[in-house]
């Protein structure tokens, strides 16, 4: 995205693009869908091979950058050499939380981040007759998920008393449960891993309860950390991620941040904070991009959102979900198959779950977004029948508000 901004207004000052993984631009997102057969290694690629090429990128693919030196304003590789810039961009991503399990180094334990880890499992799928899945946030859940299209058994392991606790609630949660185990998905909550046994592969796990789960893989998904380790020799702000300011510039003059390592401003809670999801960090590259050539451009913030689809039951999530204190409201409505919860704060919304109709979800990214007063639009917005033309003038009058600010 970066790239792409860079060459809209500048097509011939030389961009060079570093990056550990040998494989150039695919989609982290379609992993699990790789590994469940529904699309191809090669309709993981966003962009076409000849991508560097057309675009005049010299790319050093494979090599992993040890320091930057932002002094010197150059960076160095793991085998010593180094290479100077006048703007840079750190989009390096994050990495997978390892837990510190005995065992964990046994063959058949994987992390699910990249495309190698993904293809470790899709190599080793017919000899895979149950799995264990240690964590019930959203990679582990959609690895679980297309491991049991593939007709694994599929085992997952949950610390917390409910899956997905950092996009959903307890209600919603139940849902998603209730619906993979009636697909034969067993889920664990209130359980952890002590033990990764077997001798040289996996062959089972041991739980806090004591029980023994025999099993040939185990996926470990903990959840991501960004990855800053190259940046602890310099002056560069590093909070929960690499600090941007709105031009997604960091602290250190010429050097820019983008993606899952970006700590930006976050529409819903107000604060600073890192979401890592594969939206922000298009937009970030896009923003950076055309900073690093020379045109001017803000990036308005972002929220934390999800989506997915476990057995034809769509959900979304966004904003904050998970209530502390009386500083919000929250409206809830629940039917067999559906459920709708708003989180308002001040009469605008700051976060959402949807479940089973999320049809009208972009209706409540644009007011969150706007930060739209919507007190008197509750009732409506809770109902089936939300319209955005219907909400015109509440826009309208909120725009005209804006502008006398």
């Amino acid at each position: 995205s970066a790239v792409e901004a860079i060459r809209s207004i500048d097509r011939t000052s030389p961009i060079e693009l570093f990056s550990s993984e040998g494989t150039p631009f695919y989609s982290r997102v379609l992993l699990s869908y790789y590994i469940a057969g529904v699309i191809t290694k090669e309709e993981l690629h966003f962009r076409p091979l000849e991508f560097f090429s057309e675009n005049k990128v010299k790319a050093h693919l494979g090599q992993r950058v040890e320091k930057v030196l932002a002094e010197s304003k150059s960076i160095r590789m793991e085998d010593g050499r180094e290479y100077p810039f006048d703007r840079l961009l750190i989009a390096s991503g994050s990495s997978p939380k390892i837990m510190d399990v005995p065992g964990k180094d046994k063959k058949g334990v994987v992390v699910m981040r990249n495309i190698d880890h993904a293809q470790e499992i899709v190599n080793r799928v017919e000899e895979i007759k149950t799995a264990c899945v240690l964590g019930g946030g959203l990679i582990g859940l959609r690895t679980g998920y297309a491991l049991s299209l593939r007709g694994v058994k599929v085992k997952i392991i949950v610390k917390s008393n409910h899956v997905l606790s950092q996009m959903l609630d307890k209600e919603s949660a139940e849902m998603i449960q209730g619906t993979m185990r009636q697909h034969g998905i067993d889920i664990r909550t209130g359980r952890d891993a002590i033990e990764i046994v077997g001798k040289e592969s996996v062959e089972g796990i041991i739980l806090d309860d004591g029980e023994r789960i025999n099993c040939q893989l185990v996926v470990i998904g903990k959840g991501v950390q960004p990855n800053v380790d190259f940046l602890s020799s310099t002056h560069i702000k590093v909070n929960e991620g690499i600090v941007a300011d709105e031009t997604m510039r960091t602290n250190s003059p010429d050097i820019y941040v983008a993606g899952d390592v970006a700590e930006t401003y976050d529409l819903s809670t107000g604060r600073m904070g890192v979401n890592a999801i594969w939206p922000c960090a298009f937009e970030q590259g896009r923003v950076a991009g055309l900073n690093m050539a020379g045109k001017k451009v803000k990036y308005n913030g972002s929220f934390r959102m999800n989506s997915l689809d476990f057995y034809g039951m769509p959900v979304v999530s966004m904003g904050i979900t998970r209530i502390d204190g009386n500083q919000f409201q929250q409206v809830q409505r629940k039917t067999e198959n559906t459920y709708r919860k708003l989180v308002l704060k001040d009469g605008c919304i700051v976060g959402a779950i949807l479940v089973g109709q999320v049809q009208k979800a972009g209706i409540l990214t644009t007011l969150l977004k706007k930060r739209v007063n919507v007190s008197d639009y509750v009732p409506f917005l809770m109902g089936n029948k939300i319209n955005f033309a219907d909400l015109l003038p509440l826009m309208k009058k909120n725009k005209e508000k804006n502008e006398k600010k």
